[in-house]
């Protein structure tokens, strides 16, 4: 066994300046695509909700502007200060809404809907009245960017909270699973695909912390809100990549390969049937985060597990190359390929068969799990984010979460789980591996904390599961990832 520690991976941002902090970067040098054609310069908001919520979101889009100051902490890093979203601020992009670009749900229309009896028959009926604003603003001249839907609590009592998330630890993430009832969010987006405007759900407790929204599971505890600073960073850098911008990218040397990161995953359909279906989330070094849909998982002989026959592994991998190809104009010159599982012989041959067909001579085929097997530090911090420790040439624990030097502590509330890495297929030394996996976890646009447990690649895979799950195998999909995150 050997114990080392990798340097935290640095992202770039505008101007192709580096740092290995999101926030710091940005606020620094602007988003990567600042100086690219293109790049959202002015982001239209529509917005769906209450009276209260509505008035609320957009009054919190105007407080944006302004900016908000730091938490008092002693980790300053840990809790920067919004600067704001002037044209020369952050960004460098406007965020406007306005009353053309607004649909406020009527009290007796909501009063009706909480109403509904039954779980899954409010869910359905909250669903379909929320994409038919949404379908009102999309028929407009002025088309919005992205639609923030600005939930009354009354509604998140009903459905949200009805089903809460698999546990409290945010760190376990796997692949993604139906359950009996209806999953809220995951139907809400699949809904809306067929109207290309990515949304954005919002809660009352951003605009105002005074809200209570108590957890149903849990019926003494209120949710705890972040500062407004935080708030802001994490919205504000989602709806930016929403509407089609691109915040970071990993840093990258001009002498490595260039490569395709592609996650495995499978999910349940929402009947909960045995049958499962693929999806593979391709990612390249600039974040595109594009999703294909795969064939059905079968159950394999060598260990009575969830595979993909060799057939459709071929297939799925074929199309994630050719998707490749249409962006950049090229194959990749490597393939990385992330599972929560082992891979079998079919999928294996599969897999090399698409890429020995384009003549691509690298590639990486990593099964990455948490682990239970925990190192220990003096003192009462966990070990370093970075630590790694390999057993052999193909397999190590790394850890994704831990103490952080940038922030001066470790920021999480749960004693962290290391991943494993097992290397199926070893095309690149194996502290090549982990340290790219470990720049994997600062690709969620969804969060500017960079320290998350999972690669992008594996982290995507329940979101996704979550919305493919409502549509059906005939529906045509969104290919972008802003449309599940």
């Amino acid at each position: 066994m050997r114990l080392s520690h990798l340097a935290e991976p640095e992202l770039e941002f505008g101007s192709g300046l580096r740092h290995p902090d999101i926030r710091f970067g940005i606020m620094d040098y602007g988003p990567f695509d600042v100086h690219i054609d293109g790049a959202p310069r002015r982001v239209k908001l529509g917005i769906v909700g209450s009276a209260d919520t509505v008035e609320g979101t957009a009054r919190w889009i105007e407080a944006c502007s302004d900016g908000f100051e730091a938490k008092p902490s002693r980790q300053a890093n840990l809790f920067p200060r919004f600067p704001g979203l002037r044209n020369d601020e952050t960004f460098r992009c406007e965020f406007t809404t306005s009353s053309e670009l607004q649909r406020i749900l009527p009290t007796k229309e909501i009063g009706r809907l909480v109403a509904v009896p039954g779980q899954r028959e409010v869910t359905r009926e909250v669903v379909s009245t929320i994409v038919d604003e949404i379908a009102v603003l999309a028929e407009r001249t002025a088309r919005p960017d992205v639609v923030l839907i600005a939930l009354p609590v009354e509604i998140i009592e009903r459905t949200v909270n009805a089903r809460e998330a698999t546990g409290e630890n945010e760190d376990e993430v796997g692949e993604a699973e139906a359950g009996n009832e209806l999953d809220f969010r995951g139907m809400l987006k699949a809904a809306c695909m067929r109207l290309r405007i990515p949304i954005q759900l919002m809660w009352p407790t951003t605009f105002d912390p005074s809200y209570r929204i108590p957890r149903k599971l849990k019926e003494n505890s209120d949710r705890r809100t972040q500062d407004p600073a935080t708030i802001a960073w994490n919205l504000v850098t989602a709806i930016y990549y929403k509407a089609g911008g691109l915040p970071w990218r990993l840093a990258r040397d001009a002498r490595e390969l260039r490569t395709s990161f592609v996650g495995l995953s499978f999910y349940r359909s929402v009947e909960g049937e045995h049958m499962h279906t693929s999806t593979a989330q391709m990612f390249d070094e600039r974040g595109e985060g594009l999703i294909l849909r795969g064939g059905r998982m079968v159950e394999s002989e060598e260990d009575r597990s969830p595979h993909l026959t060799a057939e459709d592994a071929y297939a799925l991998l074929r199309d994630s190359l050719k998707v490749f190809r249409g962006q950049h104009g090229h194959y990749p010159a490597r393939v990385v390929l992330h599972k929560t599982s082992r891979f079998d012989s079919n999928e294996l041959d599969g897999f090399h068969k698409a890429i020995d067909e384009r003549d691509i001579d690298y590639a990486d085929f990593v099964w990455i799990q948490k682990s239970m097997t925990r190192l220990y530090r003096l003192g009462v911090y966990p070990p370093l984010r970075g630590s790694l420790l390999r057993f052999s040439k193909d397999q190590a624990l790394l850890y994704t979460r831990g103490s952080v030097d940038f922030f001066r502590t470790y920021p999480g509330m749960y004693v962290p789980r290391p991943l494993m890495l097992r290397c199926q297929v070893l095309g690149q030394p194996l502290q090549h591996i982990a340290h790219e996996t470990l720049a994997l976890t600062k690709m969620n646009w969804n969060n500017t904390q960079f320290d998350n447990g999972m690669p992008i690649t594996i982290a995507a895979a329940r979101q996704v599961g979550q919305v493919l799950k409502y549509l059906g195998d005939e529906q045509e999909i969104a290919p972008r990832y802003s449309f599940y995150m």
